[in-house]
């Protein structure tokens, strides 16, 4: 019966999950990504929590896996093994022809799958824009497809500690991708700045979708430096509760990654990932036609389908 450990390593988080079956049989996750490799020098967080994980899978649902596939940040220079990204446009055939084998010491084969990088249009600084690379998005995208049924282009919007935009092709390649900052400037901003005081727990959170509203016209009329001191200005002399503003906050953040979407007119758009900006970004583009709001729980589903489907389709040598 084969059995999959499938690897997700980001910046902060390494999540491995066994598929078997068509299904995720079981599931961990540690504290260890690219920030620490960053910070320490070296991947020993990463790869200690790659061995650990393992080892716990293989005690709890005793199973050996056939392979063990890697995607993400783990394929980077800071992660187990750099693997090259491949340049857009890269679809299903390019992405399993690209993927690497690799024995790391201590853990046994890996199989890593490649990120896909879009090169700017020129070397000059306006051009910068152009520019843009993804780790793990790939695999995500690839199962998302198969799992909504979509078969035409369609721009994938992945909510994170990045936030990414990802354009694919009818054939399934990914053409471009935009990456912000925004999930990671929403916890530098609630965790160490003077607004810290002024917000609720961003875990459980209700949002407001009058006060994320308000809070994407503040940036829009105001900017964002001011529009984050609003917050403030409503908890402080508003009298708002700290959900409310916190809420506020959100709205204010989504709005910057409104740019990164195509325009009314163009493709569907999928909105996956966890936390408050999927449905903050939802109450931003209501009304607009194609846009497609993935449950937490499909995401996942896809993100490990996908790294899947792209293994099997390289096939075995």
């Amino acid at each position: 019966m084969t059995a999959y450990a499938v690897i997700d390593s980001g910046t902060t988080t390494t999540r491995l999950r066994l598929w078997q079956d068509g299904d995720v049989r079981w599931s961990a996750s540690m504290a260890a990504g690219a920030r620490d490799t960053a910070i320490d020098g070296e991947p020993r967080a990463i790869r200690v929590a790659v061995r650990d994980l393992l080892a716990r899978m293989r005690h709890e649902a005793g199973v050996t896996p056939t392979a063990v596939i890697c995607s993400g940040m783990i394929t980077s220079n800071l992660g187990l093994h750099e693997v090259p990204h491949l340049t857009a446009p890269a679809g299903p055939r390019e992405l399993a022809a690209g993927i690497v084998r690799v024995t790391i010491p201590e853990i046994g084969e890996l199989a890593f799958i490649p990120g896909v990088k879009t090169v700017p249009r020129s070397d000059t600084l306006a051009d910068l824009g152009s520019g843009d690379v993804l780790r793990g998005e790939e695999a995500e995208v690839t199962g998302l497809r198969t799992l909504l049924g979509l078969t035409g282009p369609a721009t994938f919007l992945h909510f994170g500690s990045h936030h990414k935009a990802v354009d694919v092709d009818g054939d399934g390649r990914i053409t471009a991708s935009r990456t912000a900052v925004t999930g990671e400037l929403l916890a530098a901003v609630a965790g160490h700045t003077i607004l810290k005081s002024s917000v609720a727990p961003l875990d459980g959170l209700a949002l407001d979708a009058e006060a994320v509203r308000a809070g994407a016209r503040a940036t829009h009329e105001h900017g964002l430096g001011r529009a984050l001191f609003l917050v403030r200005v409503g908890e402080q002399l508003g009298g708002r509760p700290r959900a409310t503003m916190t809420s506020f906050l959100v709205g204010a953040l989504a709005m910057l990654d409104l740019p990164l979407l195509p325009g009314v007119g163009g493709p569907p758009i999928v909105l996956y990932g966890h936390g408050a900006f999927p449905e903050a970004l939802a109450t931003l583009l209501e009304g607009r036609p194609g846009v497609i709001q993935v449950d937490g729980t499909t995401a996942d589903l896809a993100a490990v389908a996908g790294a899947v489907a792209l293994y099997e389709l390289r096939g075995t040598p």
